[in-house]
Formats: structure tokens, C-alpha cells, sequence
């Protein structure tokens, strides 16, 4: 996971070269490369990462791998729709490593879903969804490179947060003194 920290440092480097706009859709563009590090390290289908706007304490897309995925998304809770917004709010993962469901579901059903609440300072700045068509796809060495993906990853969350207008206001930021 070295390469994120690469990234981490390019994006601290060039704040001050590029218009906030431009600066936010840059560090949109490099968490999702971040997502596809995680593809290269662990095998998944499809991932959704959202930031948690600290203003309205809900959740925000951030980017998806593959389909993306949110489960029970049509339902609300204090910090958003579906399963992530319950992650946020309660900062307690979730894993479903052996999802039974009918063929109603299509062809290749999702088998393994996990959500994993990112906290920084005790508060949580974001949610990771993770899922796959496997059962028990997400075990201890899997779990194992999911947390320090995680932790590497926070720095990146914290930066586009201070960056972008839906999460802080620029000027509330102690990033740009």
C-alpha cells in the first residue's frame, strides 16, 4: 500500500497549484485509483466508498469499483440511505459472508457483502462497501489488507473533505493557513 502514500504525498504537494474545483475532481481521480489497489490486493467485485458531509452528517458517493454497491439503499437512516449510512451512525462494521438468495436476483447474486465504517479521531469521516459473488470472500487475510487500505486511505478522505464544498466550507479549513 506504499503507492497510496504515494498519492497521499502528491496530493499535499500540488494543493496550492490547481483551483479548488480542479484540486477536488483531482483527488476524486486518485480515490479511485485507490479502489483499484485494493483489486490488485484483494479479489471483489464491486466497492463503493462514501465521505461523510460534516455538515449534514450524510453520506456522500465518493466513487464506486464495478457496479458499486449499498444494500437496502431504498432505506433511510440518520446519516443517508442503506446499509452505510447504519455503518456510519453506529461506526460498527458489517459482513455478510454467506448471503443465500433465490435466483429472482440475477445471475451472479452478490454471496459476501461487507461495510466497514473509516473513523479518524474517533469521529467517521467515510463508509467502504465491499462485495462479492463468493461466499466468505472477505476472511482474516482479506480483513487484514481491507484495515490498512483503510488506514492509509483516511489522509485522502480527510483531504477531499477539507477541499470540497458539500463536506466544509474552504474557508473553515485549517488545511489552507
Amino acid at each position: 500500500m506504499d503507492i497510496i502514500r504515494v498519492i497521499r504525498e502528491k496530493l499535499e504537494e500540488s494543493k496550492t497549484q490547481y483551483s479548488t474545483t480542479e484540486y477536488r475532481e483531482i483527488v476524486k481521480i486518485e480515490l479511485d485509483k485507490c479502489l483499484g489497489l485494493l483489486a490488485e490486493q484483494i479479489d471483489f467485485e464491486s466497492a463503493s466508498l462514501y465521505g461523510l458531509a460534516r455538515r449534514k452528517r450524510t453520506l456522500q458517493k465518493m466513487c464506486d469499483y464495478g457496479d458499486g454497491v449499498n444494500f437496502i439503499d431504498s432505506v433511510r437512516f440518520e446519516n443517508g440511505f442503506g446499509l452505510s449510512a447504519w455503518v456510519a451512525k453506529k461506526q460498527k462494521p458489517i459482513y455478510l459472508s454467506d448471503i443465500h438468495r433465490g435466483s429472482r436476483h440475477g445471475q451472479a447474486p452478490i454471496r459476501s457483502y461487507l461495510s466497514m465504517p473509516i473513523v479518524a479521531d474517533e469521529n467517521v469521516i467515510g463508509v467502504l462497501n465491499l462485495a462479492h459473488t463468493e461466499a466468505n470472500a472477505f476472511e482474516r487475510r482479506e480483513m487484514c489488507t481491507i484495515k490498512t487500505f483503510i488506514e492509509n486511505l483516511k489522509p485522502i478522505l480527510e483531504i477531499y473533505q477539507r477541499y470540497s464544498y458539500g463536506f466544509r466550507n474552504i474557508s473553515e479549513s485549517n488545511f489552507t493557513h
